[in-house]
Formats: structure tokens, sequence, C-alpha cells
């Protein structure tokens, strides 16, 4: 017979890069044989099972186990996920669990150069866009730390490339706290908080 109580079994799933994932099970009997393989078994279709892909990295016996999800593509493309584990008698299945792909990017802000009274230059490099195409870039500045969208910004368009931005409509002698930022499907994330001082009037 197949042992039985896989509720809550699936451990939650999490994606740790742009192709792959953690997650995991814990088996609560055995039916009376020996468990020789357990893991997790994926697809991009409901219920997946041996058929589709699957881990073998979980171990064998009873109790909590972990296992690595390979092989992810795309961008917020949803896999189901679902725990296994084979004794002589066949293979059971734990609940469905899901997890999207994509992470947020990664990118650097440029040093603040060109400084005057009013302007300045700066800009970023997206280091990795998470596997899903960036959507908006530029950087945002705030008289306070920590700047973000919703503060003064620029918007220098779509893509991975390296990019440059005029800062503009600045107060002269005043401290400015800016942040290149890049957006894809997942959020929108920044790089390193700069500062700099506006150049003071004769």
């Amino acid at each position: 017979r197949y042992w039985r109580d896989w509720s809550s079994d699936v451990c939650s799933s999490d994606l740790t890069g742009s192709s792959t994932a953690s997650s995991g099970g814990y088996v609560s009997s055995d039916g009376g044989s020996s468990v020789t393989a357990r893991g997790v078994c994926w697809s991009t279709s409901v219920t997946p099972t041996l058929a589709n892909s699957f881990s073998t990295d979980g171990g064998t016996g009873m109790g909590y186990f972990s296992s690595t999800i390979t092989g992810l593509s795309g961008c917020a493309t949803v896999y189901y996920i679902r725990a296994y584990a084979t004794n002589s008698t066949g293979t059971g299945y734990g609940n469905q669990n899901t997890v999207s792909t994509g992470l947020m990017s990664t990118l650097t802000t440029d040093d603040v150069t060109s400084i005057s009274y009013y302007t300045a230059v700066s800009g970023g490099s997206v280091t990795d866009d998470g596997g899903c195409p960036i959507t908006q870039k530029g950087v945002c500045w705030s008289y306070n730390p920590n700047p973000t969208t919703g503060n003064s910004k620029t918007t220098e368009g779509a893509g991975s490339a390296a990019f440059v931005s005029n800062i503009t409509g600045l107060a002269a002698n005043q401290t400015y706290y800016v942040k290149a930022y890049a957006t894809n499907v997942v959020g929108t994330t920044y790089g390193p908080e700069k500062v700099f001082v506006t150049a003071t009037p004769s």
C-alpha cells in the first residue's frame, strides 16, 4: 500500500538562480516498506510526475528532505512542483506547489560627475537582469538618503545596456543622494547610493 498524509509536506519552493530553485518535502509514513528514493518533480503543466523532470537528491527513508530543481527557463514561467517518494509498492506524491522564474535585477551606480549649481551626471550598469528583460532604467535622487523612483528620476528606456543620466532641476549648495534603478517584471531594484553636493555660487 502507499503511505499517506503528505498534507503540507512540500516545503516552499524558492528560486535560487535564473535556472534553479530549492524545495523538498516530508515523508510521514513509508506504507510498511522502506523508501528507496525521494525528491521533487516539476513541470510547466499541473500535477507533475516522474514522467516529467525530477530530482534524485532527496535521499531515502522517512522524514524531511531537500532537493534542487534545475533546468528552469523563461521569465515569469510558472512551474508546478510535487514531492515524491518511492518504495517497493510504487511512487507516492505530495501536494502541489509552484515557483515562478525570474529574479530581481542587480546593477551599479556610476560616480556623479559634471556637478554644477543645478545639474549633474550619473548613470549605471545592469550587471544581471535576473533572467527577465529590463523594461525601464535610470537614476533617482533626493535631498534625503535612500531615494526611490517615487522621488525625482530619469527614464532611460528598456534593455540591459549601460546608461548615462543627466540630473537636472537641482538647487545650488545642496547635498543630494542618487541611485541607479532598473525594473523588470519581478520588480525594481537599486544600485549603491552615491552622495554629491552641488556647486556654491560665487
